[in-house]
This record gives C-alpha cells, structure tokens and sequence, in this order.
C-alpha cells in the first residue's frame, strides 16, 4: 500500500508474559506522506499499532481507507519505524506460535524478513525510482525491494478482492513455506525471468503472484522489472525437481534433467553468514579456521509430479547429486564447503591456509617443524581439475604434484555432510556433522538418555553391517548409505593382528555406496567416465588411484576381473568413484542409513542390526573426559560383537568414535 495518511499510531509496552495493556505510552498521527514520531521515553520489547486513515493502492492509484489495524514489534530500539502488512505479519506470526515473547519474535522476523528478500521490512523505507534503474541482484537496494514488496501485497489483495488481515495470513504462509517473492514452493512455483509464474491453482503463492504482476506494471516504482534482480542469493529456497514419473527414480535422467538448479545452488550463497561473512565475500573470507567458512542451509528438492516412490527418488537424487560434484573436479580439502577459496599465503615457510606439503592427507603435520597441516592434497591440477594417477603401492605423499594445485575441495566427511545438505535432506546442519567421529557414531535411537555434553544426534540410523558380516549383509545396503571406515588394522611382520574382544581401533573415513558394480557403470549411458583409459582426464569419474587400490596398475584387468561394487568418497584427489575393495572392504565397520530410516525397524532382515546407545554401558567421565557413549546392535550383543565407543574429550577437544571387539 501506499502511504498511510491521518492514521493514528499508538506505542504500547510489551509485557514480560508477552501480554499488551490497552494503554499506550505514546501516540502520534501520521502526516499525509505516511510519517510519524513518537515523543517520549519508550521501553522495550514495543508493540507498535496503526488504525485509521487513508492511501493511494501502488497497484492502481485508487483510493482506500484502512480497515482494521497494523502493527510492527520491537524488542530493541530501530533506527526508524515501518509499519505495513508485513511488519503485521511477523506479529501474526509470533502471536500463532503462542505469543509475542522474545523468541517468537525474533523466529518471526526472521522469516517474513527472508520472504521479502532478506531484509528488515520493520526499519525499511521504500525507495521510489524509475523504472529498471534498480540494478542487478547485486546492487539492487532494499529501499527497492520494500518498493516491490508493497506494491506486490496491493497487486495481491485488489486483485483478490481481499482484506489486508488476508494479505497478513498469505504473507506468514508463504514465509513459513521458505518462499520468497521470486521463489513460491507450492509445486513448480518458480517465477520465470519473463514474470510468468508456474504453480498449481491451490498453491499459496499470492504474494509471489503479486509481485511478478506489479514487475510489469506501469505504476511499479520499485525499479525492479526482472525476476533476476531480486533472485534469492541464499541457499534455503525449496525447489522441485524436473523430470517425469518414469525418470524420478533415474541418477542419471534426475541429473540431466536438473543441472540447471544443481547449478543454481553451487553458484549460490554456500555458507553460513556469521560474523564478518557476507553475500559478496564468502568464497574468499580470511576465516579464523583454515577449514573456511560452515555450511549455508539449503531447501530441499521436491520429487517432480507423480513420483510416487519418495525414498527412491532422495536415494537416487542423492546419487545424482554426487554424480554432479565428482564431475565439478574439487581437490581433497580440508574445507566445509567446495566454493570457498583460501587466501593465497603460499609464499610462508609454513602456510596456514594453502599447504599442499607432502604429509598425511588427514591434515596431520608433515614433520615436526610443521605448525599446520596439510590443507589441500597435491595431486590435482587448479587449471583443467585433472589428476595425478597413482601407480601401484606408490603412496600419495611420494605422488609427483601437479604444477598448479585445486585449492577448491572438501574432505570425506564433509563431502557426504554438503551432499545430503546440498539435495535438501537435512533441515539444520547439525543433522549430518561434519566430523567424522560425530557422523559415524551418534544416533537418533536412545536420544533420550543422551548425555548434554554429547553432539548433536544425527539423522538416519546406524546398521551393524562390517567387514566381518559384508558377504551377508551387503546385500541389504541402498544407494546413498554411508559406510563408515577404520584406520587401518594393526600389523605384525606385515600381517594383519586378528581381532580380540578388546581390540579397539579408529573410525577415520566415510564413504558413498552407489549400488552399482563398474561393469553396470562401465556400460551405461555415461560409460566413457568410468573407463579406465580417462583416468586422470577431465570429465572422469574414477579416482586416480585405483591402480593403488586394487595392487595392480592394469586397472581395466583388474576391474574386469573383479567387477567389484563402487563407492564414491573425498580421498586422494578428491570425490571419485574406487571400487569397494582392500582397504575399504577389509575396514568397513558399520553404516548410516538416511533416506528410508523408518522402514528399517520394520524389516525383519535390519531389525537386529540396528545399533543403539546402551545407556547401562555408558561410562562415567573419565581423566580428560567428559564422558562416554556405548553404542550396539542385537546382532552384536548376541554374538558377541564389537561396541561403539563415542568419548568426548573435556575442554574443547575433539570427540572420538572407536569400534571395541570384533565384527561379526
């Protein structure tokens, strides 16, 4: 709506119990360009109500009178006071989720201001120019975007008919959704650059609508004219996949089909924007770590219509996606996420940030002269993203270096928590941790009983599926689980030590199970990526290491004579496709079922395989602990197989996931 003439404003105090007494400690009547002033000592949180008076529609210069009232909250003071529908709205919203306390408040804010475009619709002003000199999405202001957003409220509700209390209920509908005025989620949904919106008629995309109409009007004085201009620049946005019934449940067609939005996303905001992290300069921010920036949150992908099998079609997504980020050839990082690039701080004798020194690829220090440890492996080229190809028992730190190194990269853990974060199958970026330990030990199952110091409990559930039970139990694996992998085993005279029911040993690594044997690869659709004659190419799924991990430097004899299964993981020189054989096969020790974990307790064949926190086993705080977590599966306990141990260290120091006993 246009400016609010002869209104009368009232400033009510917000009490501790989120309750607003009907007296006011202020007033004040608007002017007839919609501005007030309240005079007087005002204490917060403030409720802030608008009644009376009259205005221009933005939409088509009529004359209305408001009905009802507005209102807008403060829990501190602003720099200026706007009042409009959808200050009214976060009011709506606070007061649905049981009241205005400060938490409601701030959860409301927080949404409606994302709605209209990552802005503070309570302490911004609408800045009138002329048409298409808003700028790009980069420089467009949010004066510009409060200018859409009003007039895409007025285009709304005259064209319904509706009042501005409907307008409000449409707003916090469509925030709650995680829509934005260029984005609705109610199918399609997505606006085209050229304003024309695609969603189903019952869909709530009224504000959406709104604005894509106002875009086109004559009367628009936002300057924006173009869906680009205000296209969401955060990762968050719910979007729906493209494809048919028959192609849902496809790696390869969801992957085709999709490019455009998985592209969409890689290109967009990655990270969490804390502290000195912005829109702009997120991908090249001097953090305080050398892991770079944490993880931004994205929306999750809706399965194109009448996919009927959801848990196929998030298995195969996943796949898909992976597929997508083994194809961008990021190096093995100790990064968070795959865009951010580190200051260049090469020419130190000991870099923080780009050290791609011969060491351990687990970040250890490469001698004791080191301070840092290795940050990017060395053994992938930033021009074209080929790789090094390892030769048979050739290690990775005698592995000539490239002349250039890919600084872009994420390591394993990482890259399976940015996959599943990356397909929207988690809602909060602590469902899937980022550390190995947190990843492969902590479960959902006995949360109750899990100790305040312990992480966060991780979404899916774990099976007691290992190397000593694979021949049975592999398989009842799916695609998108994640094997988790110990160090090495012990030798002696270079033989294996055999396990006891007191060996313990390190969770080090997790790895992708596709579900595909390499001849399947090999002689599909996209075979010349998984043909060992492009080994090291651009374009190549396989890892440059496989003649290191299968012994044998005729790699396409080995895979032909083995056809083993492959996985994808973060190692060597970044994600790849190895085959699951020596040192994954012989180490595997339990896996992370996400996609499909409810079905699982109702499979006879899974049932006993669940592993559970044991809170009779749990063990008391320890020297330099803060305690720990017993994890086991029936399977385990009945046969005498191995426990989980999850340790949390005191003071700061990292948990630690260790596999007790022998798997079986």
């Amino acid at each position: 709506m246009g400016a609010v003439a002869n209104a009368s404003v009232s400033a009510h105090e917000i009490a501790a119990d989120g309750t607003v007494p009907d007296k006011a400690s202020a007033t004040a009547t608007t002017g007839s360009d919609g501005s007030f002033t309240l005079r007087g000592t005002l204490h917060y949180p403030l409720l802030v109500r608008v009644t009376g008076g009259s205005f221009t529609e933005e939409a088509d210069g009529s004359t209305a009178s408001l009905s009802g009232e507005l209102d807008a909250v403060y829990l501190n003071a602003p720099s200026q006071m706007v009042v409009s529908a959808y200050s009214n709205a976060i009011v709506a919203d606070a007061r649905a989720a049981g009241g205005l306390s400060a938490s409601n408040i701030a959860a409301a804010i927080s949404r409606v201001n994302a709605f209209a475009g990552d802005i503070d619709v309570q302490q911004t002003t609408p800045a009138f120019v002329a048409a298409g000199t808003a700028g790009t999405a980069a420089t467009v202001t949010d004066g510009a975007k409060m200018s859409l957003a009003l007039g895409a409220e007025s285009e709304s509700r005259t064209a319904s008919g509706g009042t501005i209390d409907a307008s409000t209920q449409n707003i916090v509908a469509q925030a709650a959704n995680g829509d934005t005025l260029s984005t609705c989620h109610a199918g399609a949904g997505n606006m085209a650059d050229d304003g024309t919106l695609d969603a189903p008629p019952s869909g709530n995309c009224a504000l959406t609508t709104g604005a894509a109409v106002h875009m086109k009007n004559a009367r628009n004085r936002s300057g924006i004219t173009s869906v680009a201009q205000i296209a969401p620049v955060m990762p968050g946005a719910v979007q729906t996949a493209k494809g048919s019934a028959s192609t849902c449940g496809d790696r390869v067609a969801l992957l085709n089909d999709n490019r455009a939005l998985f592209e969409g996303r890689r290109d967009d905001v990655q990270a969490t924007l804390t502290g000195g992290l912005t829109k702009t300069n997120w991908a090249s921010f001097t953090t305080v770590s050398s892991w770079g920036p944490l993880a931004g949150q994205y929306g999750a992908i809706q399965p194109p219509a009448g996919c009927s099998d959801i848990d196929t079609f998030q298995r195969e997504l996943v796949m898909a996606v992976e597929n997508f980020w083994v194809d961008q050839n990021i190096n093995y990082c100790h990064h968070h996420i795959p865009g951010w690039l580190p200051p260049d701080d090469s020419a130190l004798a000991d870099p923080k940030y780009r050290n791609a020194s011969a060491g351990s690829t687990s970040g250890a220090k490469g001698s004791s002269t080191q301070k840092y440890g290795m940050t990017c492996t060395a053994q992938r080229s930033g021009i074209d993203g080929s790789q090094i190809v390892q030769r048979k028992g050739q290690s990775s730190a005698t592995a000539l270096p490239v002349a250039q190194v890919q600084w872009h990269g994420v390591d394993c853990s990482d890259f399976t928590a940015w996959v599943y974060n990356f397909a929207g199958l988690t809602k909060d970026h602590t469902e899937v941790e980022t550390g190995i330990s947190t990843q492969a030990c902590m479960t959902p199952a006995g949360a109750a009983s899990t100790p305040q110091w312990a992480s966060p409990a991780q979404i899916g559930v774990l099976l007691d599926i290992n190397h000593g039970n694979f021949d049975t139990t592999s398989k009842l694996l799916l695609p998108g689980d994640l094997l988790y992998i110990t160090l090495s085993p012990p030798k002696k005279n270079g033989v294996a030590i055999p396990e006891t029911a007191t060996s313990t040993i390190g969770l080090s690594h997790v790895v992708t199970w596709t579900g595909k044997k390499w001849s399947e690869l090999r002689n599909g659709p996209e075979g010349w990526r998984y043909d060992p004659a492009h080994i090291g190419e651009p374009g190549s799924r396989l890892g440059g290491d496989l003649a290191y991990i299968l012994g044998d430097d005729d790699v396409l004899g080995a895979l032909t004579k083995l056809d083993p299964y492959m996985i994808i993981d973060s190692h060597y020189a970044g994600p790849a496709y190895r085959p699951f054989y020596g040192w994954y096969r012989g180490s595997v020790s339990n896996v992370r079922r996400i996609v499909g974990a409810d079905a699982v307790r109702a499979n006879p064949e899974l049932a006993d395989l669940i592993i559970e926190q044991q809170p009779s086993m749990s063990r008391q705080a320890a020297k330099g602990t803060l305690g720990q977590i017993v994890l086991a599966s029936k399977h385990g306990l009945a046969n005498g197989g191995y426990r989980l141990h999850y340790t949390q260290g005191s003071n700061g120091a990292l948990a630690a996931c260790e596999r007790v006993g022998i798997a079986q």
